[in-house]
């Protein structure tokens, strides 16, 4: 099984990610492929199974970024489960962002009318967290 995945590239400097807009195609062995069915529908499991692999881990240092001394990447896709939102996530992103994040964060509005901006400083800061988790250093 051939799996299709897309990568954020993160500067330290700016604390900031940026998208590789190419789309790269990885093969999976037969057990790899039992793994990622059990896990594909599990969201961040099945991004920190892929991630901690060996196999992807040579992969991406073989043949995406052969020049990867210092070089941090993210996963953005995994067959089209997108992670974008870990990366760009911003105080105006739409609701279901928001529903997700305080979902994850076990975020809890204490009225209808608390200020969305709250919310989403909230959420940046737990973020601030988790992306330094998702983040692969390419050493």
């Amino acid at each position: 099984m051939q799996i299709e995945l897309e990568l954020v590239r993160y500067d330290d400097e700016l604390d900031k990610f940026e998208l590789d807009e190419t789309i790269y195609q990885l093969d999976l062995s037969e057990d790899d492929e039992k793994t990622y069915h059990l896990l594909k529908d599990s969201d961040l499991h099945l991004y920190n199974w892929l991630k901690d692999s060996d196999f992807f881990t040579k992969y991406i240092k073989e043949e995406v970024y052969l020049e990867s001394e210092n070089k941090k990447i993210a996963i953005s896709d995994i067959n089209g489960i997108s992670f974008r939102r870990f990366y760009f996530f911003k105080v105006t992103s739409g609701d279901s962002h928001y529903e997700y994040f305080k979902k994850l964060f076990n975020i809890h509005e204490e009225s209808d009318w608390q200020d969305r901006e709250d919310i989403g400083e909230e959420i940046l800061q737990c973020l601030s967290t988790k992306r330094k988790e998702l983040i692969l250093e390419l050493g």
